[in-house]
């Protein structure tokens, strides 16, 4: 998937493929899973900021020593978003901020973590390393079509 990304003023395209996992782990328990298997080194990082959805996302990111500038990024597909949707709500809670659970890609409930990783291509290799990792039940490439909201997961 390419998609435009704008800085001071700069344009430039940005490629990458998304991997979608179903796994009822933990982030970390997965990443570890994920590094033991697949040859990766997933670490927590706390600052996977969305600008669209104005949220910090809870993932992890892997640094790759032989592409400095490229990181893939394992995240939930869930977290908890402020809310002050409706009159009825804030009158029951008295004008608080309710958290909800959201999903990041919503055309995708079902998934639970996603790997997005740099290159337009998926390797075929990759995923079927991730699919011999007992904990997950199914790991698959998502295609470019089906992925509306894409701005949800440009990470500054």
């Amino acid at each position: 998937m390419k998609y435009k990304k704008y800085q001071l003023e700069e344009t430039f395209e940005e490629s990458f493929s998304l991997i979608a996992i179903h796994s009822s782990l933990e982030d970390f328990q997965l990443a570890y899973f994920i590094n033991k298997n697949c040859a990766t080194y997933f670490k927590r990082n706390h600052d996977l900021y969305s600008p669209y959805l104005k949220q910090c996302l809870k993932g992890l990111v892997w640094k790759n020593d032989h592409d400095k500038e490229n990181h893939w990024h394992l995240f939930s597909n869930k977290y908890e978003g402020k809310t002050e949707d409706s009159k009825q709500v804030s009158q029951l809670f008295f004008g608080e901020k309710l958290e909800l659970e959201q999903f990041v890609l919503p055309e995708f409930k079902l998934v639970n973590y996603f790997i997005k990783k740099p290159g337009d291509i998926t390797n075929e290799t990759f995923i079927y390393k991730l699919k011999e990792v007992s904990e997950i039940q199914i790991a698959y490439s998502i295609p470019e079509k089906n992925i509306k909201s894409y701005q949800n997961i440009i990470f500054e």
